[in-house]
């Protein structure tokens, strides 16, 4: 930080004197005579802080009738009989506005009024970085969620370079944030969805602290709203999941393996990649999945329908896994799943060369495919897609059903994969 200079003007001489306290930006300082009602006989002596037209005030602990208020001169007239006591008391208050700007000036690059009112009111400063190491990292950490844990670090590191590391909490107010968005886009070249991205991390942490009581603030995401761009998502035709299906492919492992675990994915309703790496051979009860999502922690029950069967049984080998992509893991975390989700996308891409697919193939592709088919047999029903997703997104009576295992559930595949055969006698 460089040189600050600091003028301090303490003489009230003129009806528009006022004290001004001068850095890289301009808080101005008077002194009013205050009434709550417009009956009342006394009226409060505050301190009036003000900076680009707006107001923050501070009270001095001294009121007086306003027959003993100089206007001109802003202090109490000699004609009051404590005239002298009550303005020492008011320049002593002066003084320490003026001391806890100096403070905070000295500290920071940008000082704002309701930083002033802040230290003024001996509000205890909560520094934004250790309370969201302290509470939501420190939660994320319990729960074993690496993954998660990491990228919240990255986004924190990143706003902790624009803002510097001594934060305190309260300061992180829709201007900064609008501030921090300019400088995200036009700076570091980061997209629409990249920013948005960056802000639900400080989102949650700032509504950890409104939960803690120690955020004073309005709540910036009140009116900053997070804007996604509307990207379509990959997913295959019928068509394409047929030749998927059907093409020869080399006698390679991983190729097959690639292929197996990207058709169990579609064939059992959606599935995540993750959960499915993570599906272990226990999971198969009663000829249904069930299991809970590792991303929701919403309960899944899905049919085996005879071709994801036949998928399972080729690979019930030893182990504990009905893949065997975690048995020699002895500590199976978000990381080591998210490394075995790349060596399957790494083969799902040779995989999509051999089947004449030019898309990014990956296994989360299964997923959008199913939604995609799912909604075209069920002929637009979302709320019956919802279900075989398990999005968190569905009415209230389905959360209570979803807590019940329901072994009786109908499949969508066997309306999809008549639309995959019909597909295929087309000339």
């Amino acid at each position: 930080m460089g040189f600050v200079f600091l003028l301090l003007c303490f003489t009230i001489v003129t009806p528009t004197t006022k004290i001004k306290l001068m850095g890289c930006n301009n808080i101005s300082i008077s002194l009013e005579l205050n009434f709550k009602k417009s009956n009342d006989l006394e009226g409060r002596v505050l301190i009036r802080c003000t900076q680009n037209r707006k107001h923050k005030r501070i009270s001095t602990g001294v009121a007086v009738a306003p027959k003993y208020w100089d206007k001109i001169h802003h202090k109490i007239k000699s004609s009051h009989p404590l005239c002298n006591e009550l303005n020492n008391l008011i320049k002593e208050k002066l003084k320490k506005v003026t001391a806890a700007y100096t403070k905070l000036l000295s500290e920071h690059d940008e000082v704002t009024l309701d930083d002033v009112i802040l230290k003024m009111t001996s509000e205890p400063m909560t520094n934004f970085y250790d309370f969201a190491l302290r509470t939501k990292m420190a939660e994320i950490k319990s729960t074993n969620k690496k993954g998660t844990y990491r990228r919240y670090e990255a986004v924190l590191n990143k706003f902790k370079d624009f803002t510097g590391s001594n934060l305190n909490i309260n300061r992180v107010n829709y201007e900064l944030l609008k501030k921090y968005e300019v400088h995200l886009i036009t700076k570091l070249k980061n997209s629409r969805n990249t920013v948005s991205s960056n802000f639900s991390v400080i989102r949650a942490i700032i509504n950890e602290a409104i939960r803690h009581d120690v955020y004073k603030s309005r709540n910036p995401f009140s009116q900053l709203h997070l804007k996604y761009e509307d990207k379509s998502k990959e997913k295959l035709t019928a068509a394409e999941l047929s030749r998927l299906m059907k093409n020869p492919i080399p006698k390679i492992h991983s190729v097959q393996l690639a292929k197996d675990f990207f058709l169990a994915c579609f064939l059992a309703e959606g599935t995540r990649g993750g959960d499915m790496i993570a599906m272990k051979k226990e999971s198969i009860v009663n000829n249904c999945l069930v299991f809970k999502q590792q991303k929701t922690g919403t309960p899944m029950v899905i049919p085996v329908v005879p071709e994801l069967m036949k998928i399972f049984q080729s690979y019930m080998g030893t182990g504990v896994y009905i893949f065997p992509l975690l048995n020699d893991e002895k500590v199976v975390d978000e990381i080591i799943v998210g490394n075995k989700l790349a060596y399957i996308n790494k083969y799902l891409k040779e995989l999509a060369k051999y089947c004449g697919i030019f898309k990014n193939l990956s296994s989360h592709v299964a997923r959008h495919t199913f939604t995609d088919l799912a909604l075209e047999a069920s002929h637009g029903n979302i709320y019956e897609v919802q279900k075989s997703l398990g999005h968190s997104s569905v009415k209230t009576t389905e959360i209570y059903s979803r807590n019940r295992v329901n072994y009786d559930k109908v499949s969508l595949l066997p309306s999809i994969m008549n639309m995959i055969i019909q597909n295929n006698k087309q000339p």
